[in-house]
């Protein structure tokens, strides 16, 4: 059972990345897009880069509290990750930034919970 776990996260993990490299993949999008919608359209393959990484790197599944904790810090991270892809192939934007910045307080919220709940 759990290597089916980490086979299924890691293809999600691959699919995540795939999307959020090419979200145009399935959807084609008008031409006139900008960058920051382009960012925006990224990110929600972040979910699925999270959710893949949570099921392959997360070993522990006897505490329901840490399994939760550690699920918001993957999927906080799949965001992360998905935005900077974003910074590097749409370019950069001030507001982008700020929830780049916001982000980055929550998985350090999250990352304190988890690390509270482990020890």
């Amino acid at each position: 059972m759990n290597l089916l776990i980490k086979i299924s996260g890691g293809i999600l993990l691959t699919a995540g990345f795939i999307l959020a490299i090419r979200p145009d993949l399935f959807f084609r999008f008008p031409a006139t897009i900008d960058g920051y919608v382009m960012i925006e359209k990224r990110v929600k393959w972040g979910f699925v880069i999270g959710f893949g990484g949570f099921m392959v790197f997360y070993n522990d599944w006897t505490s329901r509290g840490l399994t939760v904790i550690a699920l918001l810090v993957s999927l906080t991270l799949g965001i992360i990750i998905a935005r900077l892809i974003g910074f590097a192939l749409d370019g950069f934007y001030i507001k982008q930034l700020y929830w780049l910045l916001m982000e980055l307080a929550v998985l350090i919220i999250f990352g304190f919970f988890y690390w509270k709940q482990n020890y």
